[in-house]
């Protein structure tokens, strides 16, 4: 059976993204296992938002729920979506939002986001975009911090040790909520009650394909191109196959236990998979390049290096301006995207080639170099203005120049008021020195033999985030003018900004 969420499609009731689904989630397992029609025992299975609610119902421990399959989920509202390292997903939240109210659904329309670049308040951007106040959004803005709205989203580790079903979980390398399920995955593994009967899939998918293994839920056809990337051969499961295995084991008892190693993650650019029982896969090693260079790193002609140590102290600086932000759905041949982004990999030289965004690279590999896993960057950081954005995102370059972006999302965002975590605030003094500390997601890509690998960092990307308008007013209602920020970025052994990376060993065989 199909159930929709409180106050999205047919359902009554008023939607409150997540707040309500340890209540409503637990009542209807109960009340489906309770069915003459029903054998008792009850499974959940869903993608993305639909994905997420089997984790909340597990909490609650319902009497009849045996199993879950959370696919593409995501572990808490200030990971994505819908905040970002306290950003704002502006693109996301008028999109989604007025999609799932149902008496707003069919006013979606194109949004004019050259328009709302300008528009102030924030709050009433939906009024601006849509012509109609969309309640969830306003709901979001209205809670920026970890409050009482928040506390039957996020996961507490509390929460995982209640869980107490077996899990099979999909994602893929560009799912946009990748982070979120191998978090939620690794969480369960360590502390779930059932901690054993954990699965996860990682394979080289989208966030629409993830869940069916790389193949279209609508046509059941491989997804074969992601971005600027083919699928190779091998990045495919049989996700529906493998579900009805998982369920028949798990509902009917009819099934053998499912034999499959507690993780499977395909190596792009290899054409394999690699298994292993937990994560990180003990074939994954650390590896830490610095922020290094001989001059400028502005990307129009950067000389900013990823260095295997730190070098001399330098700084390199930027000026973001709020009126002309980095746009996220700005491709290479000039046309506008889709509201959140150009999602996954796909050329971005073309967007980043401008005096306010830095680049940093490694010379051209001379052995291939496979990313698998968490990468995050340590970067100190300084400015003339109490708030603003740091966004980094790393890319493979080609001889030839084109940049593939290397993230499941857009990019890492950190703003500057949440670099202590989403729980308070925090405006900086002007010229204060501060640590940020960047997620950039978890990365699963080989870079060939010739090509290098660029972090690059600026402070915008528009409408994926709101654009940071440097006053440190609250960003829902404030009115005031934007402030041009003067970014400073300060590298070398007295401030080691550096890219920490988990990197695939390159004598690791595959396992199959």
């Amino acid at each position: 059976m199909v159930v929709d969420a409180r106050g999205t499609g047919a359902s009554g009731g008023t939607h409150t993204f997540m707040a309500d689904a340890r209540h409503d989630g637990p009542q209807i397992v109960e009340w489906v296992a309770g069915q003459p029609w029903s054998s008792g025992n009850v499974g959940m299975r869903g993608s993305s938002y639909s994905g997420t609610y089997p984790i909340q119902t597990a909490i609650g421990r319902p009497r009849g729920l045996a199993c879950i399959s959370p696919n593409a989920n995501f572990q808490s509202g200030f990971d994505g979506p819908p905040f970002l390292g306290g950003a704002f997903m502006q693109g996301w939240a008028l999109g989604w939002t007025l999609r799932v109210t149902p008496a707003l659904a069919g006013k979606a329309g194109p949004v004019d986001y050259d328009k709302l670049i300008s528009h102030r308040p924030l709050l009433t951007a939906d009024l601006a975009a849509h012509g109609v106040e969309v309640p969830v959004y306003r709901q979001f803005l209205e809670h920026q911090t970890s409050d009482n709205m928040w506390a039957d989203v996020h996961l507490s580790l509390e929460d995982y040790r209640r869980i107490n079903v077996p899990a099979l979980t999909f994602t893929g390398w560009y799912d946009t909520t990748l982070s979120g399920s191998i978090a939620n995955y690794r969480a369960m593994r360590g502390l779930a009650a059932s901690a054993d009967d954990q699965w996860i899939i990682v394979g080289p998918w989208d966030h629409s394909g993830a869940s069916e293994g790389g193949y279209s839920r609508d046509t059941g056809q491989p997804i074969d191109r992601i971005g600027a990337l083919a699928v190779e051969s091998r990045g495919y499961k049989p996700g529906q196959r493998m579900a009805r295995e998982f369920f028949d084991w798990c509902l009917k008892g009819t099934a053998r236990r499912p034999a499959w190693p507690s993780v499977q993650m395909f190596v792009p650019g290899q054409n394999r998979w690699i298994e292993a029982e937990r994560l990180p896969s003990p074939l994954v090693k650390s590896r830490k390049l610095f922020l290094g260079g001989s001059g400028r790193a502005n990307a129009i002609s950067s000389k900013g290096l990823l260095e295997a140590g730190p070098g001399q102290n330098a700084l390199d600086e930027y000026t973001h301006d709020p009126a002309n932000p980095v746009r996220s759905d700005l491709p290479a041949n000039g046309h506008r995207g889709q509201a959140g982004g150009l999602l996954g990999p796909v050329d971005i030289s073309h967007q980043l080639a401008r005096p306010d965004v830095l680049t940093y690279a490694t010379p051209p590999l001379t052995t291939p170099l496979t990313l698998l896993g968490n990468a995050r960057l340590s970067i100190y950081v300084r400015a003339d203005v109490p708030d603003f954005d740091i966004v980094a995102l790393l890319e493979d370059v080609a001889p030839n120049g084109t940049a593939i972006r290397l993230d499941s999302g857009w990019a890492g965002v950190l703003r500057a008021r949440y670099r202590g975590g989403s729980g308070g605030l925090a405006l900086l003094k002007p010229g204060e020195t501060v640590k940020f500390e960047v997620n950039l997601g978890e990365k699963g890509h080989t870079l060939r033999v010739g090509h290098r690998l660029r972090l690059s960092v600026f402070s915008s990307a528009y409408p994926f985030i709101s654009v940071n308008p440097g006053t440190g007013n609250d960003i829902a209602t404030d009115n005031a003018s934007p402030r041009s920020a003067r970014i400073t970025i300060l590298r070398g052994s007295s401030y080691p900004s550096a890219l920490s990376l988990e990197v695939l060993e390159p004598r690791a065989q595959p396992s199959k």
